[in-house]
This record gives structure tokens, sequence and C-alpha cells, in this order.
């Protein structure tokens, strides 16, 4: 076989590949045959996709933070104390001239707001839905919403954001998409509440009694940087941290 017949068969081949790769991927944006609520579905599924994917790359940064700054994103001046440069909160207040301390009331509705207001503005720049709407009708209606749910094991985001695919006369619809995190913020928040609640009360609170009255399933380590006191928690099957502050008084 002469040399220039090899390079026409490799010519040949290299335009075959291609072509069947723009099939391929014509395939993927535009529809060919019939439009069934099925095909629209497809479509449907490659946007939940990229929702979840977006939700997967940014909540997670927000849910370890919060539970190490001590239930809040934001620190506002003198409610926090820096440890390794993180801006951990103060949870219980100091009273003067008392060993007791004042509790600051963090409740999961707090964290939940705070997470969903964070969540909500970082996804704005990762949603891309104009890439989807080709070989059909692609309309959001209403603004996108964020609920962040709280519960002792996991977080769960839910993204309310109503998008209707249409094609002729067919149409399906979607508003709602939930990405579950298996984070334990919602028992170590309780943990910590137990904590808080006993140094309100009493002005101290026995960590080793504690643990072992829980028969072991946490890990509660106790520190006491002057004049604070710095309790960090954990259970023994995951490695999130939700950490705070007790404020104390200078001598």
């Amino acid at each position: 076989m002469k040399k220039g017949q090899i390079t026409t068969f490799a010519i040949i081949g290299i335009v075959l590949v291609a072509a069947v790769l723009l099939i391929l991927y014509l395939r993927g944006q535009f529809f060919f045959g019939p439009v069934t609520p099925a095909t629209l579905g497809d479509k449907l599924q490659g946007i939940s996709e990229h929702v979840t994917t977006c939700v997967q790359e940014t909540a997670p940064d927000y849910i370890k933070r919060i539970g190490l700054q001590g239930g809040h994103l934001k620190t506002p001046e003198d409610t926090y104390r820096l440890r390794e440069d993180i801006p951990i909160s103060y949870l219980c207040y100091n009273i003067p001239d008392s060993p007791t301390c004042s509790n600051r009331l963090l409740l999961r509705s707090d964290m939940e707001k705070e997470l969903g207001i964070a969540i909500d503005q970082a996804l704005a720049g990762c949603f891309d839905l104009g890439k989807f709407g080709r070989g059909y009708e692609l309309s959001t209606s209403g603004k996108r919403k964020i609920n962040v749910s709280i519960g002792d094991a996991v977080v769960t985001v839910d993204i309310f954001l109503p998008i209707v695919l249409r094609k002729g006369e067919v149409q399906i619809d979607e508003d709602t998409f939930t990405t579950n995190f298996n984070y334990p913020l919602g028992e170590l928040y309780e943990v910590s509440q137990d904590i808080i609640n006993r140094e309100a009360e009493l002005g101290e609170f026995d960590q080793l009694s504690y643990m072992l009255a829980k028969r072991g399933r946490y890990i509660i380590e106790k520190d006491k940087p002057y004049p604070d006191k710095f309790y960090q928690l954990r259970t023994t099957d995951s490695t999130y941290i939700f950490q705070f502050f007790v404020e104390g008084e200078p001598n």
C-alpha cells in the first residue's frame, strides 16, 4: 500500500470519528424522533443533576464552618474569640461577679436561616440553566428559595426553583430539588445546649460524667484559655466538629 493511500485512509477515519462524535453531541442537545414526557424527563434529569452538583459544591463549606464557628456564620465584634484564626462564637456571656453566664440562646432556626442565606448567595454564581434550553423551551417562574433543615444526623437543603420544559404539546415541570448532607450538626447542637444550660445554671460542666452518661457517643474536649472556657464536640462516628466559647471574667 502506498504512503498516499495510508494518509487518505487516516483522514477518512478521522472524519468518521468526528462525525460520530458530532452526532452524539447533537443527540444530547436536540431531540430526534417523537417527543414524549419520558424524553423531556431525560432533559429534566440533567437539569436536576446540575442543581444538585451546585449544591454539593457550595453547601458543605458553610455547614462545616457554622459548626467550627459555634453556630454562627456572621461573627460581629465582641461576640467571638479567635482560636487558630477561626472566629469561634461565645454562646454564653459573662455575668460580672458571678460564676454563671448568660445563655446567648442560639436556636436551630437561627442556624438554618444563616445557612440558607449563605448557600443561596453562593449558588447564584454556579447555576447556568441557559445551557439546557436547546431544542425545547425551558422557563422558570418565581424567585428561587432555599430552605435548610438541620436534623440530628442530616442537614437537608431544599431548592425551590420552578422549572418548566415544553416541546410542542408536551410539558413537564419540577419545582423542588433536595440534597442531604450527613453531618451531625443537630445532634452536636443539642449537646452544646446541655453544656451551656449547665454553665448558665451552675457555672461548671463535667464533660467526663456527661460522656459516660451518653455511653461514649460523644467526645468533648474542654480547655480554659484565660479567662474563658472552650468546648469542642464530636460524635465517635464522624469528624464533624462543633465548637464554642463560654465567656469568663478577667480577675
